[in-house]
């Protein structure tokens, strides 16, 4: 399954949740749980393949004391 259908699904399942005043059915529960692993594995392998964009290193230079 691919991210963004996983993506859809989560959200889909979140809005059914909001309409079922903030209650899952069991069923739900355990496709979300199942859908929200399945998303973490999609990131976590992002991350160890180095698809996911990080911060550059921050480099300060040193500042000169000034002779008295």
């Amino acid at each position: 399954m691919s991210s963004s259908k996983v993506l859809k699904e989560l959200f889909e399942l979140k809005e059914e949740y909001r309409k079922q005043l903030f209650v899952f059915t069991d069923t739900q529960k355990a496709r979300y749980a199942e859908l929200l692993n399945k998303r973490r594995e999609i990131v976590s392998n992002y991350y160890k393949n180095g698809q996911v964009s990080t911060s550059s290193k921050l480099t300060t230079k040193p500042v000169k004391e000034e002779a008295k």
